[in-house]
């Protein structure tokens, strides 16, 4: 078998998968489930697979560095997963940087915020072993990979608080942190990956790209439960058989590809995703297949998008923009729906926002009453932010609609224009006395980065041509799936471990854990978290 002993960082960082693909085998006969195993069922035996390369590398290193076996199985042409596209920044409270700088935390104040956060989605037990293993998994990848954390860092806000900085046991800065690069933005998540798989690699993992898995290989037991003792992948047109000795992690992401899941488990409409294009929730089909529990699958990472950018290019790994989150703070923009209204804070966390777009109405049509909706905003907004261009004169995307008057630009985009009146005038009332008495934005410490000054969201929408876009709700990804303890071990249907099986990441129903976002790097703090757990526990299994 041929084996890749590296990847080139600087095409990695760039999305692009380098290196040749690790390993190759000759197909035998089909493993079996429910017997002893004998030699010739199997293709491969190692002490762990790991099913997908974004946080689960993690685990794989762990494994690798308590000296496993381990083989790493990734669907798409190139390792990372979501990771790859994200800013690389991890949310953990209680860490060892905020230590370093003095900054206040502890694992109480944590646990606070942590069951508001949950709204009853996560057991007690997931937050404390979040809470507990948090902070060593941070020091442990800081040990054994060349990245060096440090508070987060936006150009032009000082301090990263939490998404509630209101809420009792948040913080004003320090839970969220990153590795210490001046790559910023979406490669930043590139550093993170690259870093985590070059140690990995080092350390003897296996790599094998365009190889999903699609079987987990089990033994049933007497009393009906089940051990997982094998993978089946798909890898250059032909069955792989890999025998494990100590167990499987899936860590292959969640189901924001699939349209069929999302329309049967999510809370409410999702159309559009920034996660990669593999994500098609095959880890979590593989352990429902096996009588796994599911759990927070009503769940996702949310934000908005603007559905023409989205139509256009939705279909890659984050192909879609990301404008509309940073267009709906700034002032002078404001979001309504059909009938002209506003009905949210424009300014507040972007996983809370996606909720507003799901207030149902009861009567007539049965439909949700913030669907379709439209950020408006005007020239001085445009003009001063830089909204689509600076210059007046510069073309617009088709999508972007234009008017001299709000009466005009109601009519282009479908909206009541008595509605966008009556709104503009009531928000440009309180915009000019620098406040929102409808939806307090600008109130809260995030809305203002910590500042306490209201004019960095608010001003009124007054000066012609006025714009408008439809806006959608969309996710960064799901963040429901199979059920887990705080071992990362799946738990089935009838409140069984399932020997041999793991589970962390946007496949497992964790997430923050519970229903929403801490903050930023909330969805990988969690996810690389419960990896390093899963890696520990594997690794004791030898």
């Amino acid at each position: 078998m041929k084996k890749t002993t590296g990847i080139e960082r600087r095409k990695f960082i760039k999305g692009v998968a380098g290196g040749a693909l690790l390993a190759t085998a000759q197909v035998a006969s089909s493993a079996r489930a429910d017997d002893k195993p004998v030699a010739s069922d199997w293709d491969r035996e190692v002490d762990v697979v790991v099913i997908g390369s974004g946080t689960g590398l993690c685990a794989a290193l762990v494994c690798a560095k308590a000296g496993n076996d381990v083989i790493v199985l990734e669907k798409n042409s190139g390792p990372g997963g979501n990771t790859l596209v994200s800013g690389g920044v991890l949310w953990i409270p209680n860490n060892h940087v905020m230590a370093k700088n003095g900054l206040a935390d502890s694992r109480n104040q944590a646990m606070a915020y942590l069951r508001k956060l949950a709204q009853g989605q996560s057991d007690e037990t997931l937050m404390e072993a979040f809470l507990d293993n948090g902070p060593e998994a941070v020091q442990f990848i800081e040990f054994n990979t060349d990245i060096t954390w440090r508070a987060t860092q936006i150009p032009g806000i000082d301090r990263v608080s939490d998404y509630h900085p209101e809420w009792h046991g948040s913080v004003p800065y320090g839970r969220s942190i990153e590795p210490e690069t001046d790559i910023i933005g979406h490669m930043a998540g590139g550093y993170l990956v690259s870093s985590l798989l070059v140690s990995a690699q080092k350390a003897g993992v296996e790599l094998l790209t365009e190889a999903p898995a699609t079987e987990l290989v089990t033994r049933t037991f007497a009393d009906g439960s089940k051990k997982v003792i094998g993978v089946i992948a798909e890898y250059q047109g032909q069955l792989l058989r890999i025998r494990v000795r100590n167990g499987v992690l899936i860590a292959s992401g969640g189901f924001e590809r699939n349209s069929t899941m999302k329309t049967h488990f999510l809370r409410g409409p999702s159309p559009y995703t920034l996660g990669t294009e593999t994500n098609t929730g095959d880890g979590i089909r593989m352990g429902m297949a096996i009588g796994a529990d599911l759990r927070n699958m009503n769940e996702l990472w949310g934000i908005t998008v603007y559905k023409g950018d989205a139509e256009i290019n939705g279909a890659k790994r984050g192909g879609i923009s990301l404008m509309a989150q940073f267009d709906r703070s700034t002032p002078g923009m404001i979001c309504v729906n059909r009938y002209g209204e506003r009905f949210c804070n424009e300014s507040a966390d972007y996983d809370s926002t996606w909720r507003s777009y799901h207030t149902w109405e009861n009567w007539g049509d049965l439909r949700y009453r913030n669907l379709p909706a439209f950020h408006i905003f005007d020239h001085t907004s445009r003009e001063r932010f830089g909204i689509f261009g600076r210059s007046k004169d510069q073309s617009l995307p088709d999508w972007i609609a234009k008017a001299d008057t709000l009466s005009g630009l109601a009519k282009k985009l479908g909206i009541d224009e008595a509605g966008l009146n009556a709104t503009v005038a009531r928000f440009n009332m309180g915009a000019r006395e620098g406040r929102d008495p409808d939806f307090h934005r600008g109130e809260s410490a995030w809305d203002v980065h910590g500042t306490g000054d209201s004019s960095l969201v608010l001003a009124p929408l007054e000066q012609g041509p006025f714009y408008g876009a439809e806006v959608s709700p969309a996710d960064l990804g799901t963040c429901g799936g199979l059920r887990v303890n705080s071992q990362a071990q799946v738990i089935d249907v009838f409140e069984r471990p399932i020997e041999g099986l793991y589970c962390a990441g946007n496949a497992s129903g964790v997430g923050s854990p519970g229903a929403s976002y801490g903050g930023g790097g909330g969805t990988i703090g969690p996810a690389m978290t419960f990896s390093y757990i899963a890696g520990k526990a594997l690794s004791a299994l030898s």
